[in-house]
């Protein structure tokens, strides 16, 4: 029973998080087109009229008093909802004789349309469609998006409303630019647990195991383990375990098994892996992408010889860690009973 197969742990997470590998996302929950146009975002640079601003997507429209404006992006009717503020500054750059809201509205819609029209063919390349102000009469069910415009500490605040289609795009053009913020999956609660080691071992001399035998071990440094799937170095340290290198994917070995098993195409397991662990502990995905080399596991006990022994993550007995030459091994000390069986039920005359 004396035999080494070599370390289980693997190589290299190639860029993925703990969180990624530790835990499966969830499949995202159908968002309604007002939430996404409404979500939170941060605001966007861009020149208008000729000058440097910031466009804030979401923001409350506080103008009691906008001025309505019709425009037309490709065939759908939509409508602008300008602060008297947001029309003065458009029409700083012009040089207006007179006030531009006081305009009759189409020549107002024309005169808005110049002083954006270094935005709005930038709008229309990325689109792919025209837009023109002043045009158009919304009778469709338009989608609102209450926006600003930042220029010099000041907001202008404007509102947007859409045809369902553009509002589509819209929404995707703000979700592209600023993807939605990923699922928070660090309070999620992963098992870590510490392994001495392990050992293949047969199902035949794993029923012929008795207390006092040795079961040789196949590497010499304990490993923690977070959900079978990341595996790092610890080593003893005091009264409990510390990190002694990053986790990395766990990757075991395949299983032991006789050539004639394998040209005989059995199903039935003749092999299974034994692992001595030396303490298992419950801790979150954030608890365990904060650990780094050095710092101790959140262990709320732990033997520093004794084991459980284990085979399918289910304990069986206990042993205690020897030192045998450069090798480590587990000597049983106690297995556990086996579950009675079932009375076969009474027969009745």
């Amino acid at each position: 029973m004396l035999r080494d197969t070599g370390a289980h742990f693997g190589l290299g997470c190639g860029g993925a998080s703990v969180a990624e590998v530790l835990v499966s996302q969830p499949e995202p929950a159908p968002v309604s087109l007002a939430d996404r146009l409404s979500r939170p975002r941060e605001a966007v640079a861009a020149v208008l009229a000729g000058r440097k601003m910031e466009l804030h997507p979401v923001v409350a429209h506080a103008d009691d008093k906008p001025v309505v404006m019709s425009f037309k992006i490709g065939a759908d009717t939509c409508r602008l909802c300008l602060s008297a503020g947001l029309i003065d500054w458009l029409a700083q750059p012009l040089g207006l004789e007179g006030a531009l809201i006081d305009e009759e509205p189409l020549q107002r819609a024309v005169l808005v349309e110049l002083a954006g029209l270094d935005f709005i063919r930038r709008l229309e390349t990325h689109i792919g469609e025209d837009i023109r102000l002043g045009e158009g009469d919304a009778a469709q069910t338009l989608h609102a998006l209450d926006m600003a415009i930042e220029t010099d500490g000041t907001m202008l605040p404007l509102r947007i409303e859409l045809t369902e289609r553009l509002a589509e795009k819209l929404a995707d053009y703000l979700d592209h630019l600023q993807p939605p913020a990923p699922i928070d999956l660090s309070g999620i609660s992963v098992e870590l647990v510490v392994e001495a080691g392990s050992q293949d071992i047969s199902i035949a001399e794993l029923e012929s195991l008795a207390p006092g035998d040795v079961v040789m071990l196949t590497h010499h440094r304990p490993v923690v383990a977070a959900n079978g799937k990341l595996v790092a170095p610890v080593r003893r340290k005091g009264d409990g375990v510390e990190l002694d290198g990053p986790f990395q994917p766990l990757t075991r070995r395949a299983m032991v098994g006789s050539l004639a098993d394998i040209q005989s195409g059995r199903e039935t397991r003749h092999m299974v892996q034994m692992i001595a662990e030396t303490g298992r502990v419950a801790a979150t995905v954030g608890v365990i992408d904060a650990l780094k080399p050095g710092q101790a596991l959140p262990l709320s006990c732990f033997d520093g010889t004794g084991v459980d022994l284990v085979v399918d993550n289910r304990r069986f007995g206990r042993g205690e860690l020897i030192m045998i030459g450069a090798g480590l091994g587990v000597r049983i000390v106690s297995l556990f009973p086996a579950a009675p069986a079932c009375a076969p039920d009474s027969q009745t005359a």
